[in-house]
């Protein structure tokens, strides 16, 4: 994993593509509900390594601090079935002193809608089990993302 420091302020949108496989369907033979909130949270999770710099196994262990989500909001719009690809962007919605809001959107590859999610995250310090002001590498990150996607939005 690359240090905040030795990477470079993000440049793009980011966006992860998955493949749907057909353990992750139910008996109606579409994407079971969880899968979808699943899909989102893989995004985040490679979206925090890779563009922040701080995944959240070295976050929580080397750092002493970790993200738990404290609100999260999912619809459904369209389905997916087993062999579909669907690529979840991830956006920035706010940086707070101590909380994160992001969103998802996953898009099949035929262009549709299929789910859009919402998360809030608090910062917190493992031991105390409190809220920390996010670190500043972290925000500075952070920022430049958010104003990407307030481009994006215009």
């Amino acid at each position: 994993m690359s240090k905040p420091t030795d990477l470079g302020l993000p440049t793009r949108l980011f966006s992860h593509e998955h493949r749907v496989h057909f353990g992750d369907s139910d008996a109606a033979r579409i994407v079971y509900t969880p899968r979808f909130l699943e899909y989102a949270m893989e995004a985040l999770e490679i979206f925090m390594a890779d563009i922040i710099g701080f995944d959240w196994y070295h976050m929580n262990v080397a750092h002493g601090f970790g993200t738990p989500f404290v609100k999260v909001e999912m619809e459904m719009l369209a389905p997916l079935r087993p062999g579909d690809r669907v690529c979840v962007h991830v956006f920035v919605d706010k940086v707070g002193n101590s909380s994160l809001h992001f969103s998802t959107r996953g898009l099949r590859h035929d262009g549709e809608l299929c789910f859009s999610t919402r998360f809030v995250c608090v910062v917190a310090d493992q031991d105390a089990g409190k809220s920390i002001p996010i670190p500043a590498p972290m925000r500075a990150r952070l920022d430049a993302y958010r104003s990407l996607c307030l481009e994006y939005a215009s």
